[in-house]
């Protein structure tokens, strides 16, 4: 049995699409939306750190005989997951915070939002993209 919350979620009737409960009840879905948005973007760093992690031990296990240049990747590809997977786990921490204070917002009829989070990930994944260009470049055999 589901308990029934002071503030219901009933829609207005078809002909009353912009009334002041549906209006809220759109922009807390929309708020969700993104939340989940923000979930899938850490899960995927998640995924790919651990995929990054896990290649450089794969490398190792399958190598008789680990180069110079082997060991690198493999010592390095260790630190890059778990960076990567570290930065899911904050985006993951920070979405979960930001979707509750916008709710609030929303629940005391204010919408204050902010674009820090946005503009915090999306310099580390250009920082971490610039990183994993550099080192690819100096990986690869066309500079050796």
């Amino acid at each position: 049995m589901v308990k029934k919350s002071d503030e219901s979620c009933d829609l207005p009737p078809v002909g009353q699409p912009g009334s002041a409960k549906y209006s809220r009840l759109t922009t807390q879905l929309a708020n969700e939306r993104t939340f989940l948005a923000w979930i899938r973007t850490g899960i995927a760093l998640l995924a790919f750190g651990f995929v990054v992690e896990k290649a450089g031990t794969f490398l190792e296990a399958i190598s008789a005989e680990v180069s110079q240049k082997q060991f690198n990747f493999v010592h390095y590809s260790g630190i890059a997951g778990i960076v990567l997977m570290i930065s899911g786990a904050f985006i993951i921490g920070m979405a979960t915070k930001r979707f509750w204070y916008i709710d609030k917002a929303i629940r005391q009829g204010r919408c204050e939002t902010s674009v820090t989070l946005d503009i915090i990930i999306a310099v580390g994944i250009i920082i971490i993209a610039v990183v994993f260009i550099i080192y690819l470049l100096f990986q690869s055999s066309a500079f050796s």
